[in-house]
């Protein structure tokens, strides 16, 4: 609950932080590219555990919970450093980057949380000796959705920041 409070807190504060409108020329290097190309690998990483997971939890006999408690506390463990990436491709980008992504990154924002959601009841799971398969088949089959719609975000975030914006051309 304390880390969906603040990511609606950064969430808020990228609101404002845009609402200001300094278009001013960013004073540090431009990282925000690299940050976006980070975080989807991390997305498309957990995307393959996520996937052989899944897999074996279709396998697993339900007797077998002791089996089905080391996958989740190992996926909690997978999904602990995306909040941090989460939060430094955010400060990798400028306000001018946030105001021309901002809904797009606002949906990011939500997937996160949904992310953080999803890792504590995946570090829940794992703390669980009567679990069943089929409770961590359906945490992943919901965590595969969320990084469906992130790792989509991302890519049209990456796709808008690196192809340059039309500007309008007036001849008088």
């Amino acid at each position: 609950m304390r880390r969906t409070l603040i990511l609606a807190g950064l969430t808020s504060l990228i609101l404002n932080l845009v609402s200001f409108g300094a278009g001013a020329v960013p004073l540090r290097e431009d990282s925000s590219r690299a940050a976006l190309a980070t975080l989807g690998r991390e997305y498309g990483d957990l995307q393959q555990w996520v996937a052989a997971i899944a897999a074996t939890t279709d396998t697993v006999p339900s007797v077998d919970s002791e089996r089905a408690r080391v996958l989740a506390q190992q996926l909690g463990q997978l999904m602990a450093p995306l909040e941090r990436d989460f939060e430094n491709t955010t400060a990798a980008l400028s306000t001018a980057q946030l105001e021309q992504v901002l809904p797009l990154w606002e949906r990011m924002a939500f997937a996160h949380a949904g992310f953080v959601m999803l890792q504590e009841q995946a570090v829940a799971l794992g703390g669980d000796p009567a679990l069943e398969p089929s409770e961590l088949h359906e945490l992943v089959t919901q965590l595969s959705a969320v990084l469906d719609l992130a790792t989509e975000m991302q890519r049209q975030v990456l796709t808008r920041l690196t192809i340059p914006s039309p500007t309008p051309i007036r001849i008088t």
